[in-house]
């Protein structure tokens, strides 16, 4: 083999090599999207996105440490979630996605994203 076959070798295997790398690391970095009924059924699941509706009259709110716990529902299951930081425009009855961990029957989210309120709703007597 001529030294320049030897280098386009060792460069075509580090670039197969790198593109695996890449590839392993994307999936373990993805945290899927699950009904609250899915996550559930489950019983444990690590690193996943769980989108439903914050149950109006759930939360309870610990001021000393930032801490809120609220149930999160499909329609069809409930689960509780705990999140621990700030949280702006928090509402109860209002959609959110929690990122997370689910086992022993709480969520632990690591985020929370919330929908926004119904500002941009248009109201029914606007249009016409």
């Amino acid at each position: 083999m001529e030294k320049s076959d030897k280098v386009k070798l060792i460069i075509g295997v580090s670039l197969i090599a790198f593109s695996i790398l890449v590839i392993i690391s994307f999936n373990q970095g993805l945290s899927p999207y699950l009904t609250v009924t899915q996550v559930v059924e489950k019983g444990v699941a690590k690193n996943v996105q769980v989108n439903g509706t914050i149950v109006p009259g759930s939360t309870v709110y610990y001021p000393d440490n930032n801490t809120r716990i609220f149930k999160l529902s499909d329609g069809k299951s409930t689960i509780t979630v705990k999140y621990t930081g700030a949280l702006s425009d928090y509402q109860e009855g209002i959609q959110a996605v929690v990122r997370g961990d689910y086992e022993n029957g709480i969520f632990l989210a690591d985020e929370v994203l919330l929908k926004c309120p119904s500002k941009y709703e248009v109201k029914k007597e606007e249009v016409r």
